[in-house]
């Protein structure tokens, strides 16, 4: 963690709370990965929609 904040990855605030509550953060991050994935499938939908037309 602490190379994590020298190189401006992680604040003290996030190590702080990742500390307190792991738990959350993973739910978070798994979170904010099915998000990407769907904006992800949306662009490549829209990609293969332009190419057909």
């Amino acid at each position: 963690m602490a190379a994590a904040i020298s190189v401006g990855l992680l604040t003290e605030r996030s190590a702080r709370f990742i500390a307190e509550d792991p738990q959350a953060v993973i739910r978070a991050s798994q979170e904010l990965q099915a998000l990407i994935w769907e904006i992800m499938r949306a662009q490549w939908e829209d990609g293969r929609q332009g190419a057909v037309a």
